[in-house]
């Protein structure tokens, strides 16, 4: 889907991809197999179409190799996740979908799978090994903590399906930066980064209002993008249905909304990012590296949306760098 008149997103970061995204995309594929986290040809193809060792790639242009495939395969496991809920019917069954997740934070927490489990299960533990490996235990419930927010976040969607409910836009964008799991993601930059930042400045309000902004530009640029996949699947958690549902507005008028909230989004984290303060040469170099990561989700976002077979048939919006 393009409509007429394609609104243009403001992303004046530079366009980066890890040397490694071919070397991860390797990986996941076989990662996935492995798991047998796809269960027919059909499914294995959209999954290649969508390159999601791309999207990782471009957020995290400088991570080590396998730093990379860690962010590689938990895209992907977020992606199939979010999926295989909506083709099994979790997505609009919140008691079904909250009972599935009860056993994925147990393995989160240490659990072993068993035979009972499903495919997710086994690759969630695999994960968690490997994060346990490469990051300490303070990170780790951190990291948890921020996973369990994405699943409550999505049983309040269930909820909203279940009930015919179109949430309001001021519920629907505070609940947006969790529903999207991006949050598991910035948690990540700590581990691919080696960045360990001391809690008040990790907590300081001016970096969290700049985790806040790319979150919600992450977030809001998607729902333009993938507005007509969300509508063909009848899923109203999308800034563009919820504009149109509540401030009646038409298709392009809501469109033109969520993407100039988005590019105002955009102009207020860099306007912050000037106001961050200094916490020392060597807290302020890695501040600078964990907000470098933010600027190359934002662009990183737009640039694989524009090139996965994910989005492509129904694109809306285009990308402007200035």
């Amino acid at each position: 889907m393009k409509t007429s008149t394609s609104p243009k997103f403001y992303c004046p970061f530079p366009s980066r991809l890890n040397p490694n995204a071919e070397a991860a995309n390797r990986h996941t594929l076989a990662w996935v197999k492995r798991f047998n986290l796809v269960s027919n040809d059909r499914e294995w193809r959209r999954l290649q179409a969508s390159k999601f060792s791309w999207l990782a790639a471009r957020a995290y242009p400088d991570a080590p190799s396998e730093g990379l495939k860690i962010v590689s395969d938990w895209n992907t496991w977020l992606f199939i996740r979010d999926d295989q809920c909506d083709e099994s019917g979790f997505g609009r069954n919140p008691d079904q979908l909250t009972h599935f997740h009860e056993r994925l934070t147990e393995i989160l927490n240490g659990r072993e799978p068993d035979e009972s489990d499903r495919p997710l299960a086994y690759a969630l533990h695999d994960l968690c090994v490997r994060l346990r490996r490469a990051a300490s235990n303070d990170w780790m419930c951190r990291f948890i903590m921020s996973v369990v927010e994405y699943f409550e976040s999505s049983v309040w969607e269930a909820q909203n399906r279940a009930a015919a409910i179109t949430p309001d836009p001021l519920t629907y964008v505070t609940m947006r930066p969790y529903t999207g799991g991006l949050y598991t993601d910035i948690e990540l930059i700590d581990v691919v980064e080696n960045i360990s930042l001391p809690l008040h400045v990790r907590k300081h309000e001016t970096l969290q209002g700049l985790i806040r902004m790319a979150n919600n530009v992450v977030c809001w640029s998607n729902d333009v993008i993938s507005f007509a996949k969300e509508v063909r699947h009848n899923d109203v958690h999308n800034l563009v249905v919820t504009f149109q549902h509540h401030y009646h507005l038409s298709l392009q008028e809501a469109i033109r909304e969520a993407a100039d909230l988005t590019n105002k989004e955009v102009r207020d984290f860099i306007a912050l990012k000037e106001r961050l303060p200094t916490f020392g040469a060597e807290i302020d170099a890695d501040v600078q590296r964990f907000v470098s990561v933010l600027c190359s989700w934002m662009r990183g976002n737009l640039d694989w949306s524009y090139t996965s077979g994910r989005y492509s048939v129904e694109l809306v919006g285009e990308c402007s760098h200035c």
